[in-house]
């Protein structure tokens, strides 16, 4: 008797759930279940009507307009963009907010001082890929390799940091266009100036060399 009791209690806990099952499985309410997942074990709270219910209506941006923050125009649709000047020129803050962020985004192949000895750079001379070039003085942004010096303008220098050039990864969607052009006023300084910026980064901690580069970018 005890047996078939048991036995009862087990069907009977199967079919309640196996219809929990078919019930998490039925779209719409009281289950709401989006059909997203195979089995809606638990249902998110984002699915259900009474909360949606309470979202302000979304509306759609009038027709040609464009963002004003958070946003970027590629460098690629603008105009003469070599020919054009670094608006950081005569900014105290800008050498030291470029170390903060060559420390943290180029460091790795072109060097602590910029001298084209990164350790990725190593690694791509290993499979026989040119090294990332060093940088030489002022007048123009120097990239110095083993073929000779090149000069280019800042707005050019600006171009490639932003749309990538080789093997260098476009930033343009990872750092703001004054970050960017704080990068092009540290390449743009003398060898010694720089180097001596890049070494006073090199010594501080990362965190705080963190926190002051969002001070600098006006986060903090």
């Amino acid at each position: 008797m005890r047996s078939i009791r048991r036995n009862n209690a087990l069907l009977l806990a199967a079919a309640a759930l196996l219809a929990a099952l078919a019930a998490a499985c039925s779209p719409g309410d009281p289950f709401r279940s989006t059909g997203s997942y195979p089995i809606d074990v638990f249902q998110e709270m984002h699915y259900n009507q009474t909360h949606k219910a309470q979202e302000p209506p979304r509306f759609l941006p009038p027709e040609d307009s464009y963002p004003v923050q958070g946003g970027f125009i590629p460098v690629e649709e603008i105009e003469n963009i070599a020919e054009m000047p670094n608006p950081l020129d005569g900014d105290p803050s800008a050498m030291r907010r470029g170390a903060l962020l060559y420390k943290q985004n180029c460091a790795a192949c072109h060097g602590l001082l910029g001298g084209g000895d990164g350790y990725v750079g190593g690694v791509l001379a290993d499979y026989n890929v040119n090294r990332p070039p060093a940088f030489g003085g002022a007048g123009g942004v120097s990239v110095v390799r083993d073929t000779g010096t090149t000069e280019i303008p800042p707005g050019e220098a600006y171009r490639r940091v932003s749309a990538g050039f080789g093997f260098m990864p476009a930033f343009e969607a990872l750092l703001s266009e004054t970050d960017r052009w704080a990068l092009v006023s540290l390449l743009d300084a003398e060898i010694a100036e720089r180097q001596a910026a890049l070494q006073a980064v090199n010594d501080i901690p990362e965190e705080r060399r963190a926190l002051e580069l969002l001070r600098l970018r006006g986060q903090l």
